[in-house]
């Protein structure tokens, strides 16, 4: 005698609303990821007694006074570099133009920073 198989169905009722559920997780959360979020590309300027905070798409001019003297930062088409500092060495000064995130110059001697964060495609092609 030949025996009957149950049929079995591999997705159950409540199986349905869950895989959506998932999807759409899912869904959201690449995008959240890959969307760079809400923050475009800035530039934060450090010294001894002051934090400015700028777009790194404006056109600005701030002069640091530091421990030494004064350091003079440029932040033009989407970059920004110490373009004049009176430290001995000029380092800071040879670092160049930032635009990258995570990129960073200092004054060590004046106790100037700078570091270029947020996202790196904020800037339009029209900078680069």
């Amino acid at each position: 005698m030949a025996m009957k198989k149950k049929s079995a169905s591999l997705v159950k009722p409540l199986d349905i609303p869950v895989i959506v559920l998932a999807l759409i997780l899912t869904l959201a959360t690449g995008a959240a990821v890959y969307s760079g979020g809400t923050t475009a590309s800035q530039v934060i300027v450090r010294g001894p007694d002051k934090t400015w905070i700028f777009p790194l798409n404006v056109e600005e001019t701030v002069t640091v006074t530091g421990s030494i003297g004064e350091t003079r930062v440029e932040i033009s088409r989407g970059r920004a570099a110490i373009v004049s500092s009176p430290c001995g060495g000029q380092t800071c000064v040879a670092a160049g133009a930032l635009r990258k995130n995570g990129q960073w110059a200092a004054c060590l001697p004046n106790r100037v920073f700078l570091l270029v964060e947020g996202r790196e495609d904020a800037v339009d092609a029209a900078t680069w």
